[in-house]
């Protein structure tokens, strides 16, 4: 089943932290745990741009721009008119901070691990751009910005550096060919090493309590982001629609969304422990969801 390189590790991540990661001599490993997603998806974008060969950079654009529309701006107004029918508090125990942290990205992590053997580069690409946009508290703080009607301030550096990263892969890939499949060689040892420390910061009894919230918010946003993107690479794009599905995944990052958003807008910080194990739940049932879609839906061989 694709997306077990993903699963697998963060399960374990976050067994092995919620064990033992609260303890003071454990301390520097925890800090690490929480830097070094960041770090790998800086080397995944170098990786992932050296095998996108430049004739291929128009349909990245577009497919880009599929994912996006798909897992972020529609998400994104769902989101607003969650707000707007029910404010911040939400219904049946789901605040705004839950489903603006865990329903308008795209795990970086089961994008690549499902497309990377049923795309071309170019698919893998996209999905990691688009990850990389809407991974974080930009998408969320820009949203909730918008439903509050208040200015605040946004991390336009972040998605430069991830611009100008996967074009360092892009030219590295163009100057030195031989360099793509040792570049390559190193998607998996990421995906393990990114999932793992992922995992170790999920507040794993607190995700327990609100995991029947969390699976219901992963499964509505999975169907919705994922369905959409699946029927544009099936419709628009001509293109297998199973790597659409690897859309459904929130990116684990999202996690750590409402802390962030509660640091950059203190209004909501009465909200942050329930979203963050809603949040965390959901990403662990969005990695169930997609990778048993992306199952489902993967062409076989011979059809």
């Amino acid at each position: 089943m694709p997306g077990l390189t993903v699963l697998v590790p963060l399960l374990v991540g976050a067994a092995v932290g919620s064990a033992i990661g609260h303890r003071p001599q454990i301390r520097p490993v925890t800090e690490l745990a929480g830097h070094l997603p960041l770090w790998c998806i800086g080397v995944l974008l170098i990786v992932v741009g050296a095998q996108v060969p430049v004739r291929a950079l128009r349909a990245l654009a577009t497919r880009t721009l599929a994912v996006l529309l798909a897992a972020t701006l529609l998400p994104a107004l769902l989101v607003l008119g969650y707000g707007w029918t029910w404010g911040a508090a939400g219904v049946l125990g789901v605040p705004l901070l839950t489903l603006a942290s865990a329903s308008m990205s795209v795990s970086n992590n089961m994008w690549t691990a499902i497309v990377q053997k049923i795309g071309t580069p170019a698919d893998v690409a996209a999905g990691c751009v688009a990850a990389v946009v809407s991974s974080g508290p930009l998408v969320p703080l820009l949203v909730l910005a918008v439903w509050g009607g208040r200015s605040t301030s946004l991390p336009w550096a972040l998605v430069l550096a991830a611009v100008l990263l996967l074009a360092g892969g892009i030219l590295t890939g163009t100057v030195l060919p031989g360099s793509r499949r040792l570049l390559a060689r190193l998607t998996t040892p990421l995906l393990l090493v990114m999932s793992a420390a992922m995992g170790w910061v999920v507040p794993l009894g607190s995700l327990v309590r609100e995991a029947p919230a969390g699976v219901v918010v992963a499964v509505l946003s999975g169907v919705v982001t994922g369905g959409t993107a699946a029927l544009l690479w099936a419709r628009v794009l001509h293109r297998p629609a199973a790597i659409g599905w690897a859309a459904a995944a929130p990116a684990g990052v999202s996690v750590a969304v409402p802390t962030m958003v509660a640091i950059a807008d203190p209004t909501w910080s009465q909200w942050v422990p329930v979203a963050t194990a809603q949040t965390g739940a959901a990403v662990l049932a969005g990695i169930v969801l997609a990778a048993v879609l992306g199952a489902v839906t993967r062409p076989r061989a011979g059809r």
